[in-house]
């Protein structure tokens, strides 16, 4: 097996239709294999139950509700792939991710692969861009979905996610900073990917929420911010000196661009 999809699922039966359906218009899979393992967690609604009831192209699992993050723990530790595809229940895969993301795994060092949303549903404004990892950013803010696929090894040795109900949401941004810290490989697909559907209850909407994640997430990884932190801090000293001596800072950089660079190669071609 190649790739397990992997859906969270809690009362969430009215969109996760359109997520299954994403999955199965994925052609051109170049001969790839994939299962999806849907987790339900510990949902209540009947129409929701009765959808699930009805599936058998796929593997459901019923457990009690524990939140998303402990939902895509179970799936992960049922899935038989190399790779893991984290897709949300009311959100949509493009055709061509999962083979992408396959092709960049198996030629590249690669743990996670991930590409940009189209917003859809309540408005198309964006909630985040998404661009090149790079832990400055995401310690500010996360510009990473959990729509993204990562290699299971890779995932193992992370831990999984952080199974806190207090990060509900935003387990993905922990598990970003966890890879980062760890020194994962990110890999960033310049194209849409996935569709993110926006709802008029999206706990990314609570200020207050996200506050309180910041200072849980901030608090868990103390020296891992206090280090970033510190070379932020040494970084823009430096530019406020230049900023101050503008004719310095010029001369300098022709230094480095230029004339450190020619007496280096006059300084070897005369050792050979």
């Amino acid at each position: 097996m190649d790739v397990s999809v992997i859906i969270p699922c809690y009362n969430s039966g009215c969109y996760l239709g359109d997520a299954l359906q994403s999955v199965a218009a994925s052609k051109n899979l170049n001969g790839y294999q994939y299962e999806v393992i849907i987790v339900d967690d510990g949902s209540t609604d009947k129409d929701t139950l009765d959808m699930l009831n009805k599936l058998h192209d796929c593997t459901v699992i019923h457990q009690d509700n524990k939140g998303p993050g402990a939902a895509r723990n179970t799936g992960v530790n049922a899935a038989k792939g190399e790779f893991i595809l984290f897709l949300d229940s009311d959100n949509k895969i493009r055709d061509g991710f999962m083979a992408r993301g396959i092709g960049i795994f198996n030629s590249t060092t690669a743990d996670i692969v991930y590409g940009k949303p189209a917003f859809f549903g309540a408005t198309t404004t964006p909630r985040f861009k998404t661009g090149e990892f790079d832990m400055e950013s995401i310690l500010v803010m996360n510009h990473i979905d959990m729509c993204s696929m990562v290699r299971k090894s890779a995932f193992d040795e992370l831990g999984g996610f952080d199974e806190d109900r207090k990060l509900i949401a935003f387990e993905d941004w922990d598990l970003w900073i966890r890879a980062g810290a760890a020194q994962k490989k990110f890999h960033f697909v310049d194209e849409v990917m996935f569709d993110y559907r926006i709802t008029n209850h999206s706990l990314l909407d609570d200020e207050d929420n996200h506050c309180k994640v910041v200072d849980i997430l901030y608090t868990k990884h103390k020296n891992l911010v206090l280090d970033t932190f510190r070379k932020i801090g040494i970084g823009y000293s430096v530019y406020r000196k230049d900023e101050k001596r503008p004719f310095r800072t010029f001369f300098k950089n022709c230094y480095y661009k230029y004339l450190y660079r020619f007496i280096n190669i006059h300084a070897l071609a005369k050792r050979h």
